[in-house]
Parts: C-alpha cells; structure tokens; sequence
C-alpha cells in the first residue's frame, strides 16, 4: 500500500515537472513572438502618435480579445483615447544673451545652451532679471526650502539640476518633479537649469542634441486646456558646465563652490545675481492622438471584485533616431520596452487559463507616452475607467532585461508599503528573493508610470530583474549595467540582443504569482505610516 502511494506521488510530481516546464517552454515561445512583432522594424520604433504605435496597439487589444479579457476603454472598446497637443523647436531659432552691465555675452545653441519647444506660444521671449534660487525646491516634509529670503516675482530662476543629495531618493526625485509648479507660485517667468557634477554624469549635457528635434508633447483635457503646460513661464533654458560658471563668475558667485557645498549637505544661499538675461525661441505647434489599451479580468470574489490589481506597462518608444547620420536609426524598444509589454501579456495569458481566478479583478493597463513624461498613465490616473479608489495596487513592468539568468528581484517603491511583504513572500515561493532599489541616487521610483498612481495615493511596485552577484558573463550575456550604458535609448537595443527566452518565461511566472498574490490577500495594501507616500496626495 505504502510502495503504491509512494509510486502514485512521484507520477503525480514528474507529471507536474513536465506540465511546468512545458508551460515555460510555450511561454517562451509566445513571448518571442511578441518581441519579434513589437520590436520589429516594421513598427518604426513606437513613437507616441505614430503608425507603428498604433498598430502595437491595435496588436495588444486583438491579444486580449483572444484571452477573454473584457474592453476597458471608451465606448466599450479596448482604447482610451487620448488627445495630445504637440510642440516642436525651430532649430534655426534659439538664442540666449545675457549683460552684466554694458558688457554683453551671446551663448551658442546646443554648445552652451539648449531649449525645449514651448507647448503654450510659438513665439518665446523673455528678459529678467536673475536669481539664484538653489534647486528651486520646497519640501515640507523634509523642513527644506530653497526659497527663504529672495523674490521671484516677474524674474527668472537659475536653479540647478536634481535636488539636495542628503534628500531620501524617491521624496527628494518627487520635490524635483514639482520644481516647475514652486517657481511658478513665486511668481517666475522663466527659468535657467544648471548642471552639476552628479546631473552631468547622469545624463550629460552633450546628449540633449539627442532629443532636441523630438517633438514635447502633454495631453489636453475636454476644455483643451493643457496638463501641466505651466503657461507662467515664458521661456527657459539649460546651460552647459562650462557656461554656467562663466555666468556665475560674471555675477561674483563661484559655481564651483556651491557643487562643493552641494557635495558637503550644505544648502546654497539664493541671492541677486546682478545679471539680466535674454532667451528667445519659435515653436511650431500641432494636435495627435494616441491611446492606452485597458481591458479587464473579473475576479472570483462576490466582493472583492469591485476592487482591482492595475498591472501596467508602456507600449511607446522613442521612435526613428534623426540625429544619427548613418547607420540603423530605428530605436526598437526591444528592451524598453516590448519585454514588459511581452511580460503583461504573458501574464495576462497565464491567469486567464488558470482554473482558478484571483479573487479581485485585473485592471491590464498598456499605456502610451511614458518616454514623453508618463502622460498615457498621468492620463489615466486623471480619468480611469474605473473608479481610482477602487484600485488597491499597481504592480509596473518596464524594461526588464531579459538578457542572463536572475536570482533576485528589485521591488522599487515595495518598502514604501505592506506589498513588500507579499511580494517577499511570493518571490520565495520561487528561490528568489526581493531586494530594495540598490541605485536610491536614481530616483527611480518616480520615473517610470507607477508614480503617476502613487500620486493618486495608490501603493505601487516597479519590478525589474537583478543579476546574479557571483555571476561571470560570457561573450553571449550582457548585465543590465551594460545594457543602460550601451544600449538603452539607442538603436541597437533591438531584437539581435542576447534575449534569453527561458529567463523571460521565469520572469513571466514570478511576476504572475506576484500580481496574484496581491489580489487574493484579505486586506488591501496600504502605505507604511511612516512613508512620505503615505502623505503625498495630501500635501
């Protein structure tokens, strides 16, 4: 009897190991698929407004269609669409002077200054005077302001790029991205970025040449009224290093000093620099479309149906590469990021076979626009197709690289809240385990579309994969390292990468008991009560 039992257990294992590893293998199969048709040439890099994005679109609504996943857009349809009003820069016409007196100093476009199209007026132009405002953050959770003892009113704010480097990562990235919205309550009109030594590695000053010609796009509501056009400020610019500290020589103030300061925790004092600018530029603009797809999975529960788990990925890339003279100029977005849109819809394909559905619903949100400033998600956190208290958490996917084998997971934005413990908990089911942002100078959290959630007070992860540490690369493995460096926002990050298809099936499985292991818990996740997330929508 015991030898029967015995023999029937290991059949009912090995039948279990072949039924698992047959799912992976279809999972990679499937999954290739996906990246050879997302990350195609055909597609022309995915531009937000584009054809190729349409039809990554229109691919991912028939792919829910196929799944039984129930339209979650407009008018009973997959896509929510969404109107974007668009600008682009006359490359013939920037300048930037500036006189300290008689003396008057002209700056050379893209070698010392740079602009961006301005979305409200064709036509920039402003003259004020400067002032030196610091980061030109306020942040009153962090008892930090930059703007004690000077005034803006009608001037035009020098601020330096990125914030304090003793703010926590994601509440000092979060102060930054309002720095726009806090010199407009001052009363500015325009405003000069300054680099500094931690910006400047970063993302480099000689890079903007990249994206110069790039239209800016925001989305309008019904009234046209532009999302965060901030139609106060008439005009602005960034100064490279170098003409910055000619500007601050020529004011009597020592840039070198403050990246000093800055580098020592110490807060620069904003003052009159005695310095009156000039910058002017001709923007050209225009109306485009583009749509998230949403489509939703009811739950099992009779209650907990009403709520929903938002598993959100992009669909948008940065499109054909016009600066590049010869060569392939297509930017594919294999990585970034048909592997997380791949990833959704594997997911997606997983639990709508499963026999058993999680007990919440799932909200599949395929979003657009996230490489021009997360507009498609802050779109759809502005106006869900559900109702935005009803949505317990949003788990994101963007960019994973599915390039060499993991062991770890990092959770950006897990330790702000009880997912981390589920998430830990599901990811050990697995081997694997959870680890908290180990590059916190990044600011990560905040820049992909989970913040746009986490500012309606939503609890969200942003998952990536993490490289084994003891792990040697050989010739056909590149770490994700490698990738930002060499391949990330660049045409060669396209289908000839070393994409490893059974690591893309794992990452599929964990992220799948992840999202739902969220759904089947009792109590919704809820913010830490010490997390500055626990406050951000009440600020």
């Amino acid at each position: 009897m015991n030898q029967k039992l015995t023999l029937r257990a290991l059949s009912v294992m090995l039948l279990c190991l072949v039924m698992n590893n047959t799912l992976a293998t279809d999972t990679a199969k499937r999954f290739a698929a996906h990246m050879d048709f997302l990350a195609s040439d055909l597609l022309r890099g995915r531009d937000t407004g584009s054809p190729g994005h349409e039809v990554a679109a229109q691919y991912i609504a028939t792919e829910f269609a196929k799944m039984g996943i129930v339209p979650a857009g407009d008018d009973g349809t997959y896509l929510q669409r969404i109107e974007f009003k668009s600008t682009l820069l006359d490359l013939t016409s920037p300048e930037f002077s500036y006189t300290d007196g008689d003396d008057v100093t002209q700056l050379e476009f893209l070698t010392e200054f740079t602009v961006g199209a301005n979305i409200n007026r064709t036509s920039s132009a402003v003259t004020g005077e400067l002032v030196f405002a610091g980061f030109g953050i306020d942040a009153p959770f962090l008892e930090y302001s930059d703007f004690e003892g000077i005034d803006l009113t009608g001037k035009i704010a020098v601020v330096l790029s990125g914030r304090p480097q003793h703010f926590p990562s994601e509440e000092g990235a979060h102060y930054s991205r309002k720095g726009t919205q806090a010199l407009v309550d001052r009363g500015a009109v325009g405003i000069i970025t300054v680099v500094t030594p931690v910006s400047e590695r970063i993302f480099p000053f000689s890079r903007a040449k990249e994206y110069i010609s790039k239209p800016r796009i925001r989305w309008v509501n019904e009234s046209g009224v532009v999302q965060n056009g901030y139609p106060e400020i008439q005009g602005s610019a960034g100064l490279s290093m170098a003409a910055a500290k000619e500007l601050f020589s020529r004011a009597g103030m020592d840039l070198q000093a403050i990246y000093e300061q800055i580098e020592n925790g110490q807060q620069p004092a904003g003052q009159n620099m005695g310095i009156t600018a000039t910058i002017s530029y001709q923007s050209t603009h225009s109306s485009v479309t583009s749509p998230n797809v949403v489509g939703v999975l009811e739950g099992a529960d009779p209650v907990l149906k009403n709520e929903y788990v938002l598993l959100s990925a992009h669909t948008d890339h940065i499109g054909v590469a016009e600066h590049i003279e010869l060569g392939d100029k297509i930017n594919n977005g294999a990585m970034d990021n048909a592997a997380g849109v791949s990833t959704l819809l594997e997911m997606a394909h997983q639990i709508t076979q499963s026999d058993q559905r999680p007990r919440r619903s799932m909200l599949f949100a395929m979003v657009t626009a996230e490489e021009k400033g997360l507009l498609g998600s802050d779109y759809f956190a502005h106006n869900p197709t559900v109702p935005i208290d009803s949505i317990v958490a949003n788990v994101n996917l963007d960019m994973p690289v599915l390039t060499n084998a993991f062991d770890q997971l990092i959770g950006f934005g897990a330790q702000h809240s009880s997912l981390w413990g589920v998430i830990e908990r599901a990811v050990a089911t697995e081997n694997m385990k959870l680890i908290p942002d180990p590059m916190p100078e990044q600011g990560i959290f905040v820049r992909s579309d989970q913040y746009s959630f986490v500012k309606k007070g939503i609890p969200a992860v942003f998952l990536v994969t993490a490289d084994k540490a003891d792990m040697i690369f050989d010739e056909h493995e590149i770490s994700s390292q490698e990738f930002m460096i060499e391949h990330y926002h660049k045409p060669s990050d396209q289908l000839d990468l070393p994409i490893n298809y059974d690591v893309a099936a794992q990452f599929v499985a964990i992220n799948r008991v992840i999202a739902t292991e969220v759904a089947n818990t009792d109590e919704r996740p809820q913010w830490n009560q010490d997390s500055f997330f626990a406050t951000i929508d009440q600020e």
